[in-house]
């Protein structure tokens, strides 16, 4: 296992690391220090251990940070997709109730279509019974 040797507050550190985490191990040095730098006019006022306290707590205070936003994107984003949900419901709705009157008219198409063949039936019987009673008083007579 590769080792990097680096300075953090004048001392002299050695990191033992993975090949494929060298890159990201020397950018997460390099943020450390920067960040480091940001406590420098503190040097020699306080030691090293709080300074390095200090720029812990930064770093995760930028983490909370970073959470809670990415937090409130995903739930912007969850309410986005809500609302086109809502919108595809409400369109899904619309197009239903479409269907709802055409089968409507249509029921009450076949509805008037099936009365005129019930008035057409009773005619037909109609004529049945007065044929049929034509046959019996002719045949009675």
């Amino acid at each position: 296992m590769p080792t990097l040797k680096t300075e953090i507050l004048g001392s002299l550190i050695e990191i033992n690391y993975e090949d494929s985490e060298k890159d990201k191990l020397r950018k997460i040095i390099e943020k450390f220090n920067d960040r480091l730098l940001e406590f420098e006019n503190l040097r020699g006022k306080i030691s090293d251990k709080k300074i390095l306290i200090l720029a812990a707590l930064k770093a995760e205070d930028q983490i909370i940070d970073q959470t809670l936003t990415k937090e409130k994107e995903e739930e912007i984003i969850n309410k986005q997709k809500k609302a086109v949900n809502i919108n595809d419901i409400t369109q899904e709705i619309i197009q239903l109730k479409d269907i709802k009157n055409k089968l409507s008219i249509e029921n009450n198409d076949f509805k008037i279509l099936i009365s005129k063949a019930f008035g057409e039936l009773d005619k037909i019987e109609k004529n049945i019974i007065n044929l049929t009673d034509q046959i019996i008083s002719q045949s009675n007579d």
